[in-house]
């Protein structure tokens, strides 16, 4: 396509990874009876769909980004990940086929 660059620039949100932290550590307090009935990517996409998204596409960015998530958003994380264990636990009856991985365009 005329204008496009060769390669799509590399950006990521910054939240993402605290928001993963975050649901491993609630995880590991759940009991074994309950884990087997969570679904963690659909915890994360949940928790990150309430979330504010944190786009970073230079080091600085991220680490600037990283910083304000940590400081600002710490609380607002865990509600989310708490909010996304209760509403997405499996249930036996639901059918949900997971996404393959595909290009962006």
């Amino acid at each position: 396509m005329p204008g496009l660059p060769d390669k799509i620039p590399l950006y990521r949100n910054a939240i993402e990874p605290l928001v993963a932290q975050e649901l491993e550590q609630q995880l590991q307090c759940l009991s074994p009876q309950i884990f087997k009935y969570i679904n963690p990517a659909q915890v994360m996409v949940y928790a990150l769909n309430r979330l504010t998204e944190l786009y970073a596409s230079s080091e600085e960015g991220w680490r600037r980004q990283q910083l304000r998530a940590k400081q600002q958003l710490k609380h607002q994380i865990a509600t989310a990940v708490r909010q996304g264990l209760a509403a997405v636990q499996k249930d036996p009856l639901k059918v949900s086929t997971p996404l393959k991985l595909r290009g962006y365009l």
